[in-house]
Parts: C-alpha cells; structure tokens; sequence
C-alpha cells in the first residue's frame, strides 16, 4: 500500500512569497501518481475564497503522469482594460486575474490520499527556455518574477536589467510585490517614491500615475527611474519622447507572460474591404410582372483589414513585434472612438540575427468582425448636437 504524487515543474524551496508550487499554464504542468491501486485525482479551486468547487476529475493505476495545464487555463479571468486607473499601484489579486490557486486532492482504493497545491499564471516561456530551466531543476518564477534583484515585472519588452518604451507605449506593468517596499527613485532629482503593497500579491505599476506624483510633488517629468525592493536595485525604466507624425495607432496585446502591453505604430494606415465571394450569396427570385427570374443577394458581410507600417524600430522593438504577431488577444486603437480586436500579420517580414540599423515593418491587421450593416459609429454625444464644453461646466457655456 502506498500513494505519492508530485507537480512538475518544481518549484524551489517555500517563501513568504512562494509558499506553493508556480506554473504557466502555457507550457506543460505535469501531475505525477504512484499508487499500488486505482487513484482518483480532483483538481479544485476556491470559489469566492469560501468553498471548493471541482473543475476536473480523472483516474489512474500505476504510475502514471498527465499534463493538467490545459484544465488549469480555463480558470483564468481576463484583466481588464489598465487605463483608467489613478492609482500608482493597482491591485489584480481581488479576482482570478493570470493567477489561481489549485488544489489537486488524489485518493486511491485503499483510501489513502494526498494533496498538492499550486499556483497557476496564464502565460507561458519558449520551449527552449523552459527545457533549458527544467535541466536545471529551475523555474522562470525562481529566476525573475520571485527574484527581487532583477526585472521581475511580466514584460517581454525587455529581456534584460532596463525596461525602454515610447510615452504612447505607457500601459501599467504587471508584478509580483517583492518581499520589501518597492522604492522609485528619479535619476535626475534623486527624488524617491515609496509604493507599498502586500509581499506576494499581484499587481500592476501604474507609470503614468508615477510620473504625475513626481510632477505634482517635485516638479519634475520623470522619463528615467530606478526601481529598488527595499535597498536592493532591481531594474531601470526610461521613457522615450514619441516622435512627431501625421498619423498615429497603438495595438494592446496579450503578451507571452500573459499580461497586456502596448506597441506603438507610427506609419500612414490604408483600408482594404474584403467581401466574400459565396456563390450562395446570389440567388434568383421569380418576377410576376414579367413571368421571369432576375438575380438578386443576401447582404454582403465586408472584413477590414488595416495595412499600416510599424516606424522604424530598434532590434529589441523587432522582438517585441515576435510576441504580438503570435499573440491570441490584440486590439487596434486610433482607428475609431473605441477599441477594435484584430488578427495581426506581417508582409514580407525578415530580419537580420545581429542588425546594425533600425528596421520598418508592414503589418496587416484584419478586423476579427465581419460586417454588413455600415451605419457609422455612435459618437460620446449620441446623435444630437455636442457639448463645447464637458458636462460639469454649467448651460451658459454649451
């Protein structure tokens, strides 16, 4: 009589920050039985932090292992739109935002049994990155988002101790809490924010609301700071001045750690409709007048599709378009009042391994929805005449 079960990937050793095992769903969490008799495995979360509610069930004999990561990816709940935040640090841990802690209770016929929890993250790392980790009995969380001396936020901007991006790229970055105060300190004042949050919770840094507070209290437009858990330096952030152009459009994705950020495109857009050409479409109807068939059609749906060219970008920029192209959740912004979802692609897409200049790619964005019924935007004011001035102000001034 015996049952043993374990998790892979392991985790290191339990923390105050780490006190269960972490896995991406989107590479493979591995659920490994020995058991002398038939086992039963339950995999379970909480609901509301109250009751446990089982989302899979399965059986085995021997030993066995199955890959739960597709059963672990269905409990995640999209996070919202970050832009409307005040707040320099927003919490994400109030829901099952990229993160949800999973019980897996296994029992075989001899009633034994044992429980494992884990800690599931929507995202995932390549493959070469998570074999080359798994040979060293590591993880990613180990080595950055639970590693306070490095860039531990879920960006694939960089790949590196400095984080880099245009001020139409801002868009609150994603984190861990370390085990210390966060810190922000302004490289050209030497002025420092202190952030506190909770160790170990999820949440997302709110740069623009970071640069207002440096503003509003020192007067100064913070574009390079320093980010310090406690006294240990972590990483550096700068921010870019966009450059001056006719048109400009930004695409929010889901990156590969399962966070949005923002890519910013600075070239001329042009609209190609696409109709489908169904024969089912064109049918004929009998005319009784004239005692004959004429064609006729249902309405056409039309999908746009939006060719527009990145601006020139730095070789570390062309990785970060590697991560959008395969992203599964994109949205154009600047075509119209509201966000638009779209299916990126690009034309004719090379690059150099180790390039010495700035590169200009094309991208095509097809809309994600089709359309028939071309009736215009619904503009803030609705359909009657617009405000001058925002509704706070009184009716002499409209």
């Amino acid at each position: 009589m015996s049952l043993t079960a374990s998790i892979d990937p392991r985790s290191g050793a339990a923390t105050r920050l780490d006190p269960t095992k972490n896995a991406f769903t989107g590479n493979p969490v591995y659920l490994s039985v020995e058991t002398t008799s038939m086992a039963t495995y339950n995999i379970m979360y909480f609901v509301n932090f109250e009751a446990m509610r089982s989302i899979f069930t399965g059986n085995g004999n021997g030993s066995f292992k199955v890959n739960i990561a597709e059963v672990l990816e269905t409990l995640f709940v999209d996070i919202p739109p970050l832009t409307d935040s005040s707040e320099m640090l927003i919490s994400l841990s109030d829901k099952r935002y990229n993160k949800a802690v999973v019980t897996v209770a296994i029992q075989n016929e001899e009633e034994e049994s044992t429980y494992l929890v884990v800690t599931a993250w929507r995202g995932g790392i390549s493959k070469r990155s998570f074999k080359k980790l798994h040979e060293k009995g590591s993880n990613i969380f180990d080595l950055k988002f639970l590693n306070e001396s490095c860039n531990f936020f879920f960006t694939t901007r960089s790949d590196d101790w400095r984080i880099t991006m245009r001020e139409t790229e801002l868009y609150p970055l994603c984190f861990i809490y370390p085990e210390h105060e966060l810190k922000i300190t302004e490289l050209l004042t030497g002025q420092s924010l202190a952030v506190p949050g909770t160790a170990g919770n999820f949440y997302a840094l709110n740069l623009e609301a970071v640069r207002l507070k440096f503003f509003t209290d020192y007067g100064v437009l913070a574009n390079l700071f320093d980010v310090y858990s406690g006294d240990t330096f972590a990483l550096r952030i700068g921010i870019e001045q966009s450059p001056t152009v006719r048109e400009h459009y930004r695409l929010r994705f889901l990156n590969s750690y399962g966070t949005y950020e923002v890519f910013s495109l600075e070239g001329e857009a042009s609209v190609t409709p696409g109709m489908d050409e169904d024969e089912d479409a064109v049918f004929r109807r009998y005319d009784e007048i004239t005692d004959d068939y004429y064609s006729d059609r249902i309405r056409t749906e039309i999908q746009e599709a939006v060719t527009i060219k990145t601006g020139f970008k730095r070789p570390q920029e062309i990785r970060f378009l590697l991560d959008l192209l395969s992203s599964d959740d994109v949205y154009l912004s600047g075509y119209g009042r509201e966000e638009i979802k779209v299916i990126p692609s690009a034309e004719e897409f090379s690059y150099r391994v180790r390039p010495d200049a700035p590169q200009n790619v094309t991208l095509k964005l097809t809309f994600a929805d089709k359309e028939s019924n071309w009736t215009g935007e619904i503009t803030e004011s609705g359909y009657r005449k617009p405000r001058v001035h925002s509704k706070e102000f009184s009716k002499q001034f409209n």
